[in-house]
């Protein structure tokens, strides 16, 4: 990336993330996540690690192996947003033994070592793609089904986050389901150039944060620059779709995203949406 592009990359960050902070939403009040349809989530001093559990394949009717995160005070009588993470390539696995890799990355991996902020009212699930490739935008869809069908999920509540192969997946679902499902998706480390030349600005109705590092030698920072530079130029101009880039950082820009160590608070901005 030459001086100039990235500069323009930097103020078109920083200039649309003031947008996007600006844009109707519901409201998150400062003493935590209230809004009229978030749950209320218990103060409690049992580690996070403690409420995920593995569902193997086959040990539920879900078309993969996956785990699951109940926040504090879980309960059928209120509904929870739900969050389905993505994982990347390297944890593919066959949904059983290797259901495991599923905690190397993301927030599976941080609710798993106890750093997760047990106040998140996020029903947390994590599947595992079986074989080669990305998870697919089917069994994305698949997986918010089964979801919906067993869990106390609001549905219009629903967001969708991956790193790397996990976010090249998660822009598949969004081409093929637009916000049909979900509220607002941030993938990280992927690429959006097939999903916007497929589906265009009709991209745009979904809010977007995309997070990339432009030294990633695995997915090129194009794969995010572009599509989201694309659905910028629609016209009329979507309000909730921005970018980060992480000047130095290569393919893992998902850890300092996902954790909060860079700043960016991911999962409040998320919860300012919901389905109309």
């Amino acid at each position: 990336m030459d001086p100039l592009q990235k500069l323009t990359t930097t103020l078109l960050v920083v200039t649309i993330s003031l947008l996007a902070f600006v844009a109707t939403g519901q409201s998150i009040f400062a003493d935590g996540f209230e809004a009229p349809d978030l749950p209320d989530i218990p103060i409690t001093s049992e580690p996070t690690s403690a409420r995920q559990s593995a569902w193997p394949l086959g040990s539920t009717n879900a078309q993969q192996g996956y785990y699951e995160y109940l926040p504090p005070g879980y309960s059928a009588a209120q509904r929870y947003p739900l969050l389905i993470f993505i994982h990347g390539l390297g944890e593919n696995g066959n949904g059983d033994e290797d259901l495991s890799r599923v905690l190397r990355n993301g927030p599976p991996r941080l609710i798993d070592r106890d750093q997760w902020d047990a106040t998140l009212p996020f029903v947390v699930l994590s599947p595992q793609h079986g074989g080669g490739g990305c998870t697919s935008s089917g069994e994305i869809d698949a997986l918010i089904s089964f979801a919906l069908d067993q869990y106390a999920i609001n549905p219009d509540r629903v967001y969708l986050t991956g790193l790397s192969c996990g976010a090249i997946g998660s822009w598949s679902y969004a081409e093929s389901f637009v916000n049909e499902a979900i509220a607002a998706m941030v993938p990280i480390a992927g690429n959006g150039t097939g999903a916007f030349n497929r589906a265009g600005c009709a991209l745009g109705a979904l809010p977007i944060w995309a997070f990339h590092g432009d030294a990633d030698t695995v997915v090129n920072v194009s794969g995010t620059i572009t599509p989201i530079n694309n659905l910028l130029a629609c016209d009329p101009a979507p309000l909730n779709v921005m970018m980060t880039i992480y000047p130095g950082v290569a393919h893992n820009s998902w850890s300092r995203t996902y954790d909060g160590s860079a700043g960016h608070d991911i999962y409040a901005w998320m919860l300012q949406f919901s389905r109309p």
